[in-house]
């Protein structure tokens, strides 16, 4: 049957109506959406503070980032920004954002304090020592101030400036293990392992010192040739099996700073640190391989 041109009539307005739909619809998505209203700064330094955790966070930092370009100057928010990026593991940006914090609003103990440990984890030994020496100034009597300085004057090669600081710091506060513990490793690092120990002894049973107390005391003891000691101190904190291997590592350490304390006693005396009938403090031969660190 051939269909009458009638017949194909009603057909043409529903094809023109599906082709228009398309042609309608395109429109009405061209219209712009409207967009929501930006966030105040307060209400995103108000997120930047809920996304922060104790962790820190990235997304917190680069809140706190763009605020401070929209405050240059604004002291406190830097220092907010300072302290998301440590927490972040970003210092060396905590250490620029503190940089500007001390520039626009003047130096103080607590910011001095804190861009000077930056300044040492980044590796910036010098400008620690120059920012811990300006804290000292500020702050003589603060022994948290005199451990930077401290820190700073031993990597910077000059143990005898860094002992007399520690000394001074642990005149102030003499229960502070972190000091202490710092004071002994500066002197086994600069061949004085048995006096390292007599700073550290109490370590051996006050039940308050802190593991790294007490393993920088092992790794002395191990160094004046006392591995059984070491050893027993070492398992307070670990198994039998691990305390061993923990034991054998700080053995190797220790012998070698053995020959450097030698290097350094001949370099700062002239002669070499004495070793009483070839043996070392402890009973070990000079040259001898470090005891073996197992209990009988």
């Amino acid at each position: 049957m051939v269909r009458t041109a009638a017949s194909r009539r009603p057909c043409r307005p529903l094809i023109t109506l599906a082709l228009l739909l398309p042609v309608g619809l395109a429109g009405c998505g061209a219209r712009p959406a409207p967009s929501s209203p930006a966030l105040s700064l307060e209400s995103r330094l108000r997120l930047a503070e809920a996304l922060q955790g104790a962790a820190g966070s990235p997304a917190s930092v680069e809140v706190l980032r763009q605020a401070a370009r929209e405050r240059p100057r604004d002291a406190a928010l830097r220092e907010r920004w300072a302290t998301a990026a440590e927490r972040a593991g970003l210092d060396a940006e905590a250490a620029q954002a503190l940089r500007e914090a001390i520039a626009l609003d003047g130096p103080s103990r607590a910011r001095l304090l804190a861009l000077g440990r930056l300044q040492l984890r980044t590796g910036d030994v010098a400008a620690a020592a120059a920012t811990f020496t300006e804290a000292h100034a500020m702050a003589p009597a603060d022994p948290a101030v005199l451990d930077g300085l401290g820190l700073a004057q031993d990597l910077a090669g000059n143990p005898a400036q860094a002992q007399e600081s520690y000394r001074a710091a642990m005149a102030l506060a003499p229960r502070n293990w972190g000091v202490r513990a710092n004071y002994a490793m500066s002197l086994l690092l600069s061949g004085q392992a048995p006096k390292a120990v007599e700073i550290l002894a109490e370590a051996e049973y006050a039940p308050t010192a802190p593991h790294r107390a007490r393993h920088n005391l092992a790794l002395a003891l191990v160094a004046t040739g006392q591995p059984d000691r070491a050893l027993r101190l070492l398992r307070l904190d670990m198994g039998p099996v691990e305390a061993e291997q923990v034991c054998q590592e700080m053995a190797a350490v220790g012998a070698r700073l053995l020959g450097r304390g030698e290097a350094v006693g001949k370099a700062e005396g002239g002669a070499p640190m004495p070793v009483a009938g070839g043996k070392r403090p402890g009973g070990t031969a000079a040259g001898a391989a470090s005891p073996a660190c197992r209990l009988s």
